[in-house]
This record gives structure tokens, C-alpha cells and sequence, in this order.
């Protein structure tokens, strides 16, 4: 309550307090040689986009989880491979591209700029549904640029990431030169797992006065992204990234997970998962390189 009015939220009180029991543990979270902690920080949304629970601080000796800093909502940081959906392979999808299309990982060369994968390895021709769920860099860029970097762009901004024309180059694939945060990401992967469609993430959903009158409802904006076919599809390859990609270590037993991995040079960490009731993301940033 406040002044007679009562706010209702999408929060599940469980799922918040057990965050914040974690969060209040500094022992938990990497620590830097000058004595600041990494941030592991937690967005979990509903299919309709209420936040169930939000955690974006460490709270530690110097630093309060949250009256500080709130990485979740607050920071600019470059996605990495999470873009990877939302620029390449969901824009290639609409242009009619097949999951299992062959995609060539061989080294690549683009004026001079020779990208790599994390083991410096070369698959040769493979499925595009393998590509996305291991995360494979050559294979993200040659299409990308066979869609074309405006294109996949174009479509990037639908999801709601912050690109102009700048961004118009091979190396925004991997994430290069974008900014974004946890918020935008998870609203954007939300997109998948709601046939197509993104609603407005929210806190609030309803404010009530002291008579039990609803004074003031979230005004939640719909709008179509992507066809719902294209959803199911890009659903259906991240379904790989948890079964045998690149978050295999970290698939639950008990319920499947469709999602994303990414990293960037801050050595930031980033994994989304989409269940078909809710999306969660989580992530350590590493406070001490912002």
C-alpha cells in the first residue's frame, strides 16, 4: 500500500525472494582484484510480458541490490551471439530460408578481417539449425550478409534493439558495436515464444485507490515481429543450443529449454531460455569493466 492506493505487479513472490536470498550472498559472484564483484543478473518474463522477477545487482558491502546500479534495465552492453537470432537467422527465415539450409564454416576472409570460432575449428557445409545452436561465427556472418546487413537490421529494430545505419557492417552478426541490455533482450526473445508477437515488458500491471477503484492499467503495446511460422522455427532451432549446442551443460532435466548463449570482449556472459509458459535470461556482467 501507498497513500491509499495498492500496486499490483506480475512479481512471483517466491521466485523474487528466492533471487534475492541468492543476490545477498556476495560469496557467490566472482570477485576482481581491486575487490568489485562480477553481476549475475536475472529477468524472468511471462508469455504476456509481466516480469515475474527482477534481480540486476549484487548486493555486497559497498553496493545495495536495489537503490544502486540496475544491470538488468540500466546498462549498455554488446550482446555478443545473442543478436545472432534477431539479425541473421530470423530475418533468413522470412526471406524463406529452410532450418536445414547448408551453411558453409570454412575460414573466411572480409577485407581483412579473419573471425574465428572459440576452438579455431572448421566444420566444412552444415545444417543452418546446427550453426545457430553451437554458435558458430563464419556461418552467422556468411548469412548475414547474404540477407543483407540492412535487412537483418531492419528487423533487428522491430525487435527492439538500438541499430542505425552504422551498424551496417559484417561484424554487428556477432554483436560488434551494439549496445543493449538484459530488458531489451529478454522482450526480444519473447517475441519467439508468442508466435511472433512482442507486448511492452512491464513492472505494474494495475494501480488500485483505497476504494478498490482501478485508477491507472499498464497500457501494454502489441505488435507482430515475425510471422508465427517463423517463430516456430527459430523455437525449434534453439531448442539445439540446450540438447547438444552450446548450453548442453546447462539443460534441465525436467523441462525443455529453447534459448541463446553469447559472450562479448567485456568477458560478459549471456543465456536466454524460453520455456512455452516463460522466458528467463541471466548473465554475468563483469561489473568492474563498465
Amino acid at each position: 500500500m501507498n497513500n491509499g492506493y495498492k500496486i499490483y505487479t506480475g512479481m512471483d513472490q517466491n521466485m523474487q525472494s528466492g533471487l534475492q536470498k541468492t543476490y545477498s550472498d556476495p560469496s557467490f559472484f566472482p570477485q576482481a582484484s581491486d575487490g568489485t564483484y562480477a553481476n549475475l543478473l536475472r529477468l524472468l518474463l511471462t508469455k504476456r510480458e509481466a516480469v515475474n522477477a527482477l534481480v540486476g545487482n549484487v548486493n555486497t558491502e559497498g553496493s545495495n541490490s536495489f537503490t544502486d546500479y540496475n544491470y538488468a534495465t540500466m546498462s549498455k552492453r554488446s550482446p555478443g551471439s545473442v543478436i545472432k537470432p534477431l539479425i541473421v537467422y530470423a530475418p533468413a527465415i522470412e526471406a524463406g530460408w529452410s532450418i536445414d539450409k547448408t551453411v558453409d564454416d570454412s575460414p573466411a576472409d572480409y577485407n581483412g578481417w579473419k573471425p574465428t570460432d572459440f576452438d579455431n575449428q572448421w566444420r566444412g557445409q552444415i545444417p543452418m539449425y546446427t550453426a545457430l545452436a553451437n554458435s558458430y561465427n563464419i556461418p552467422a556472418i556468411n548469412t548475414y550478409q547474404a540477407i543483407g546487413p540492412k535487412v537483418g537490421n531492419a528487423l533487428g529494430r522491430e525487435f527492439g534493439l538500438d541499430l542505425s545505419s552504422k551498424n551496417d557492417v559484417l561484424p554487428t552478426a556477432l554483436g560488434a558495436g551494439v549496445e543493449t541490455n538484459p530488458w531489451q533482450i529478454a522482450q526480444a526473445y519473447q517475441v519467439f515464444a508468442n508466435g511472433g508477437v512482442m507486448n511492452d515488458a512491464h513492472l505494474i500491471t494495475k494501480i488500485e485507490n483505497a476504494a478498490g477503484q482501478v485508477v491507472k492499467t499498464a497500457k501494454v503495446t502489441k505488435k507482430r515481429v515475425i510471422s508465427k511460422d517463423t517463430a516456430d522455427k527459430m523455437t525449434q532451432m534453439m531448442l539445439g543450443t540446450y540438447t547438444n549446442g552450446s548450453a548442453w551443460k546447462a539443460s534441465p532435466k525436467s523441462y525443455t529449454l529453447a534459448g541463446k548463449t553469447g559472450t562479448n570482449e567485456d568477458q560478459d556472459q549471456w543465456v536466454v531460455g524460453i520455456h512455452r509458459m516463460w522466458l528467463w535470461l541471466s548473465g554475468w556482467l563483469c561489473g568492474w569493466e563498465i
